[in-house]
């Protein structure tokens, strides 16, 4: 097919049936995973990019030229990096040095300035002290260059785009589900697309989190709220540790072939938790970003 910009080829994401799983775990049922690192920034973050920054310019709540800010663990930083390189806006990441160098290699490879903001706590991971460090940073920089914020933990944008694309993509193609697991960390996509889910069928809905906060398991954990949450959406949460989500990562590449980031891996581990204690079910889960981010990390 063709296209005539980058932005035009994101969303519309493979679903596969991870059959390979299920077999080689004698699981009864069906696990789907919605590939997300097929978006031009290889992760889920590039919808809410492009959802926000264009209803932004349409409601002319971004000016021309204006400079785009926002706090970011690197996959929505990334993903706001190009959309702002095809929309002619200068971009400025604030990011804690507990992320991984890729994705700061990545944001400056589509024009973006990275401001790295030292970590609170020592270690490695990023916790809810170092967020709490970037957000004051963030905050700085907004008034110093008089930069529009995106804002992504409290801009409900954050889950509409999540709502109108990933949700309604997984109806149209598997349409009687019964569970969705997520990994949170701002908690877009898993309200958005839990919510749709939930309209639909009544699907029900687990968070998939760290089971401690001391973990390496990036783009979430942070252990904030989330203020748009409807804990209505919520049936559960299931805890993962870091070496789970290593190893589901790595089973994730290894037996089906798809190569995952650390979340991806913690969302697979959720998924066939829940299926072990409910057979015959269909679950679907988001692989969130790519293990290529994670390189320098020696997962």
């Amino acid at each position: 097919m063709l296209y005539n910009s980058a932005l035009e080829i994101i969303g519309n994401t493979p679903l596969i049936k991870l059959n390979r799983v299920c077999n080689k775990y004698n699981l009864d049922g069906e696990i789907y995973a919605k590939v997300e690192f097929y978006a031009p920034g290889l992760s889920k973050k590039d919808r809410i990019a492009k959802y926000i920054i264009e209803k932004a310019i349409k409601e002319g709540k971004l000016k021309e030229g204006q400079t785009v800010i926002e706090q970011t663990s690197g996959n929505t930083g990334i993903g706001l990096a190009l959309v702002c390189a095809l929309t002619n806006h200068p971009f400025i990441a604030v990011m804690s040095k507990g992320n991984s160098i890729e994705r700061v290699k990545m944001i400056e490879s589509f024009g973006g300035k990275v401001v790295l903001v030292d970590k609170v706590i020592q270690g490695e991971g990023v916790f809810k002290e170092d967020m709490e460090a970037v957000e004051r940073k963030y905050n700085e920089l907004i008034k110093e260059f008089d930069a529009f914020p995106v804002g992504q933990f409290y801009n409900e944008d954050n889950l509409w785009a999540h709502y109108h694309t990933t949700a309604e993509e997984i109806i149209k193609d598997v349409n009687d589900l019964d569970f969705f697991v997520d990994y949170v960390g701002t908690g877009g996509s898993f309200v958005g697309v839990s919510k749709r889910l939930k309209e639909h069928n009544g699907c029900k809905c687990y968070k998939v989190v760290p089971d401690n906060h001391k973990h390496i398991i990036q783009g979430g954990g942070y252990f904030k709220d989330i203020p748009f949450e409807d804990d209505g959406l919520c049936d559960g949460e299931i805890a993962v540790s870091s070496q789970e989500a290593i190893k589901w990562m790595k089973e994730l590449a290894l037996v089906e072939g798809l190569y995952g980031g650390i979340s991806s891996g913690a969302n697979l581990k959720a998924a066939v938790e829940v299926l072990e204690k409910n057979p015959g079910s269909k679950v679907v889960m988001l692989i969130n970003d790519v293990a290529l981010k994670y390189i320098s990390s020696n997962y």
